[in-house]
């Protein structure tokens, strides 16, 4: 009668250890109840973004792992002619229903580029983190922000664009990786949007 007691007693801590077990695997998300990973298709991601698979490949770099993504994408105030000087765009992407990263693109103008680094810098990043790249009349970027301040139409002090990448949750790679990462995005959505909106002046944006 005790050895059954006994049996009885052991058979259900094993269980309780199993079920303690399984809960901890289940809040870790660690296989077998690990998400399966999203992928990111070019065929998927956003027009504004440009080069498809060029865009692809560095939100992968840049994104953290999810089980699935969605891409939002609009052209909000198209460029219609010469005289107009007005153009926006933007792209969303979210991973799980949340937001992991917003581009934008749209008609600016600065007396000075610093004054456009401050807005850029104000909005999204602290201004100790961002580094100058070369593209347009002037570009940054972080591990969390990357943008392009590029000439559009070619009449002396005419419009600009601002193109801007902002990370909002990153992935696991290092700091240098995903800002070289929004770099890429950022150059191809400023080549795309100045073909977009129709812009006659130099891009001065290279791949």
């Amino acid at each position: 009668m005790a050895s059954t007691r006994t049996k009885s007693l052991l058979a259900g801590g094993v269980a309780l250890l199993l079920c303690l077990a399984a809960g901890v695997l289940y809040a870790l998300g660690l296989p077998p109840f690990k998400d399966k990973k999203g992928e990111i298709e070019a065929a998927e991601v956003c027009r504004t973004l440009g080069s498809s698979s060029s865009s692809a490949a560095a939100l992968k770099r840049v994104l953290p792992d999810r089980s699935s993504y969605a891409f939002q994408d609009a052209v909000t105030d198209p460029r219609r002619d010469d005289m107009d000087s007005s153009y926006s765009a933007s792209c969303f992407v979210n991973g799980d229903g949340k937001l992991l990263v917003s581009v934008t693109a749209e008609m600016a103008q600065y007396d000075e580029t610093g004054a456009w680094v401050k807005d850029v810098v104000a909005n999204h990043t602290p201004a100790s983190s961002v580094r100058p790249f070369s593209a347009g009349d002037k570009a940054i970027a972080s591990e969390r922000v990357a943008a392009i301040y590029l000439p559009c139409v070619a009449r002396a002090s005419g419009p600009h664009l601002s193109v801007v990448v902002q990370l909002q949750r990153p992935g696991d790679a290092d700091a240098e990786q995903l800002r070289q990462g929004l770099i890429s995005l950022v150059r191809n959505t400023a080549l795309h949007a100045h073909q977009n909106a129709k812009c006659d002046a130099p891009s001065k944006v290279t791949q």
